[in-house]
């Protein structure tokens, strides 16, 4: 495969990887904003905040993670695929 050909492939799997967990991180994060405005969020001892909160926020991590994960991949090509890693990058 050429360099134009390894670029898209990359920017292709970026794409199509990337956005279900941007929607994941944005529902967990709506989802967190829901729990601690709830009333019944405020019934809760606070073990069972916490408990709470970092399951939410642990769910959060791993997705945020993989986002960095394949920011950082798509980052690390050579510098032959950045021209056309652009190129690709700039297509709709």
């Amino acid at each position: 495969m050429d360099n134009k050909g390894r670029a898209y492939a990359i920017e292709r799997r970026y794409r199509m990887l990337t956005a279900p967990w941007r929607e994941i991180v944005s529902e967990i994060r709506s989802e967190r904003g829901a729990l601690l405005g709830a009333s019944r969020f405020d019934d809760l001892s606070g073990v069972e905040k916490a408990t709470a909160l970092d399951n939410l926020d642990s769910r959060l991590r791993t997705a945020e993670d993989w986002l960095n994960h394949y920011d950082k991949e798509r980052a690390n090509s050579g510098f032959r695929l950045r021209r056309w890693l652009k190129q690709a990058s700039t297509m709709s």
